[in-house]
C-alpha cells in the first residue's frame, strides 16, 4: 500500500541493539523532518522514532532554521516544495552555516530538482517519492557510515599533539553544542578558564622541555579532576586552559576548581601556581552565539581578575555567575 508518497511497509528485521543505538548497531541520529504536510511529517517522525532515532518536525524552512538555533542535528530530511522557505533554500542556508548537518532532499516524481543541483546545494543524498522505509533507512545507515568515517579523521585533527587534550578548535564546537543541550534541557553550565601562574619563569629556569613536561602534566591533572565522559578539558593555547562543565551546580563547580588547585599545588613546580576563572553560561535570548562569546568573555574576565586583581594561585567566579 502506498500512502501520501511512502510505500507502508515497515524495515524487515529492525531491532535496537543497546541504548543510543539503532539496527546495523548503528548510533541513534538527532533528526529533523520538515515538510509543510502535516500526514507526511507525523507518518515519517513515528517511523524513524520507531528505529530508534530522535526524531523532531519543521513545517517549513523558517521553522526549521529557527528549531536549529535552539538545538543540535545530525540529520535534516526536507522536502523540496514548501511555503515561505523552500528546501533547496533551506539546504544552502545549513550548507552556510550548519555544514555539519547531512542532509536528504525528497522530491516527487515529476524531479522538480536535479540530482546534481541539489547536491551541489549542500545536500548529502536525494530521494525520490514514492520509496520505500526501507531505502530511506538504507540512506541513513550510508550517512551514519560516513559520518563515523568522517569523525576518526576528525579526532586525529582535534587533539593538541603535546598534552592529548582537545585543542581549541574543538573547544569551539564542543561549547556550542554544550550550551545548546543546556538550554534543552534547562541545567547550568560552567566554564573555566586556566593559566599556570609565572610559566614563563619556570620554562627560563627549567628549560623548555621541563616546560613541555609541566603542561603534560597539568594536562593529567585536569582530567584527573574532572567527571569523565561529562566535562571536557582543552588547551586553549599556550599554557592557557579550559573546562567544560555541563549539568553542575554552582557549588559542585567551585569544588572541582578546588581541587584542581590543589593538585596542582602538590607537585610544587616552583614559582608555579594556577589561577581559575568560573562563569556560568546564560541564555540571554539574544541569540546562542552570542551567549557563547559572552561567557567566554566573561571566564577570561574573571581570570583576568585572577591574575590581576588578585595576586595569582586563586579561583573567582564571573559575578552574573553567581548564584
Amino acid at each position: 500500500m502506498m500512502e501520501n508518497g511512502f510505500h507502508h511497509s515497515m524495515p524487515d528485521g529492525t531491532r535496537k541493539t543497546g541504548p543510543g543505538y539503532v539496527s546495523a548497531g548503528m548510533p541513534c541520529q538527532e533528526i529533523l523532518i520538515v515538510d509543510d504536510e502535516e500526514p507526511i511529517r507525523e507518518y515519517l517522525s513515528e517511523a524513524l522514532a520507531s528505529l530508534g532515532h530522535h526524531v523532531e518536525t519543521a513545517v517549513d524552512g523558517v521553522d526549521a532554521v529557527d528549531k536549529l538555533e535552539h538545538r543540535f542535528f545530525d540529520i535534516v530530511i526536507t522536502d523540496m516544495l514548501m511555503p515561505r522557505m523552500d528546501g533547496m533554500e533551506l539546504i544552502r542556508f545549513l550548507s552556510k552555516n550548519r555544514n555539519a548537518v547531512d542532509i536528504i532532499a525528497i522530491t516527487g516524481l515529476s524531479m522538480e530538482y536535479k540530482y546534481t543541483d541539489v547536491v551541489a546545494a549542500g545536500a548529502t543524498d536525494f530521494i525520490t517519492k514514492p520509496f520505500t522505509l526501507n531505502e530511506l533507512e538504507a540512506k541513513l545507515n550510508r550517512l551514519v557510515r560516513e559520518r563515523l568515517m568522517r569523525e576518526e579523521l576528525q579526532r586525529l585533527a582535534i587533539r593538541d599533539p603535546l598534552t592529548g587534550l582537545y585543542n581549541r578548535r574543538f573547544f569551539q564546537n564542543a561549547i556550542r553544542k554544550e550550551a545548546i543541550r543546556a538550554i534543552r534541557y534547562g541545567h547550568p553550565l560552567f566554564l573555566f578558564f586556566l593559566d599556570i601562574d609565572r610559566f614563563k619563569d619556570y620554562n627560563d629556569q627549567s628549560g623548555h622541555q621541563a616546560g613541555d613536561d609541566l603542561l603534560v602534566k597539568f594536562a593529567q591533572i585536569l582530567v584527573q579532576s574532572i567527571r569523565r565522559e561529562v566535562d571536557s578539558a582543552y588547551r586553549y593555547g599556550g599554557d592557557e586552559f579550559t573546562v567544560v562543565l555541563p549539568h553542575l551546580p554552582a557549588s559542585h563547580a567551585l569544588a572541582v576548581a578546588e581541587r584542581i588547585r590543589r593538585n596542582y599545588n602538590r607537585l610544587s613546580f616552583h614559582p608555579t601556581s594556577v589561577s581559575i576563572g568560573i562563569a556560568r553560561y546564560i541564555d540571554k535570548s539574544v541569540g546562542i552565539d552570542h551567549d557563547i562569546a559572552d561567557l567566554i568573555s566573561r571566564a577570561d574576565q574573571a581570570l583576568y581578575h585572577t591574575k590581576h586583581g588578585m595576586g595569582r594561585d586563586c579561583i573567582f567566579f564571573d559575578e552574573e555567575s553567581r548564584d
